[in-house]
């Protein structure tokens, strides 16, 4: 990884070889690619948004069993998914939309889920962000609240905060024992300078193990960037050697998905 240009190009991104890549979590969106071997040596699961979707938490848990699982999100919890879909089932109603009653109906049943999940694994109310405060922690707060009074331990992050990824890592420092991180970065456009100065901070630590685009909102105007990008990275003392770059192209056949399973998925240009 370099900083790269100002211009938006993935050139500096293509991710290195790993041979153990799997897929966790759903089908569609919410799912990710990312070294088994990254998951296998984690004591714990940081996953920082969650909304009404934790197939990756789910996924990740049956591979590692001995996983300690804590998700932080602000702005979600079993009333608001009900609200959520009760509102959005009338409308659908009204418009008489099959599809979208079939999936507020199934919304509706994913309140009752997150009751039945959280009930056995931990669940924070919390925004993300790079300063504490009254319902905010920041990534080391919550690094150090997840290790439970084990500094030494492992630690794979999961990362979907529409945007404040940008601060949240930036305030952080040098994060030491995480072992891998999955991060969506949100609004390209806008925030390239960010992502740029943001993977070059986090270079010295971590690799790119996967890359993929969200699909969707399509790429960067005049370029072939997507707007939204999902990226796994590993701590560099959990990879053997020094792994070539892969030379696949991307989407990868059977582990790649598109997030929105109604448009083709993005291919990646790294020119």
């Amino acid at each position: 990884m370099n900083p790269g240009t100002s211009t938006p190009s993935l050139r500096a991104y293509r991710p290195r070889r790993f041979p153990d890549l799997v897929r966790v979590g759903s089908a569609f969106d919410g799912g990710y690619v990312l070294p088994r071997s990254a998951l296998a040596a984690s004591q714990a699961l940081l996953s920082l948004g969650v909304e009404a979707n934790w197939e990756f938490e789910e996924g990740a848990l049956a591979l590692n069993p001995a996983l300690t699982i804590t998700c932080v999100d602000g702005t979600t919890s079993p009333p608001i998914i009900r609200a959520r879909a009760l509102k959005e089932l009338g409308r659908a109603s009204l418009r008489l939309r099959p599809f979208k009653i079939l999936r507020m109906l199934k919304l509706l049943g994913r309140a009752r889920a997150f009751e039945r999940f959280f009930a056995r694994h931990e669940f924070l109310p919390l925004m993300v962000g790079p300063t504490p405060g009254p319902g905010a922690a920041t990534l080391p707060e919550l690094l150090s609240r997840v290790r439970r009074d084990d500094p030494a331990a492992w630690v794979f992050v999961k990362m979907d905060i529409e945007g404040s990824e940008y601060d949240s890592l930036g305030a952080a420092g040098r994060l030491e024992r995480v072992a891998a991180l999955v991060i969506e970065f949100h609004e390209l456009g806008t925030n390239w300078a960010r992502f740029v100065a943001t993977l070059a901070a986090l270079e010295g630590d971590f690799v790119i193990a996967h890359i993929h685009g969200n699909n969707h909102l399509g790429c960067i105007p005049g370029s072939t960037v997507p707007e939204t990008l999902e990226l796994t990275l590993v701590h560099r003392e959990l990879v053997l050697g020094n792994p070539p770059t892969a030379a696949d192209s991307y989407p990868l056949p059977v582990l790649d998905r598109p997030c929105d399973r109604r448009r083709p998925d993005l291919v990646l240009s790294f020119e």
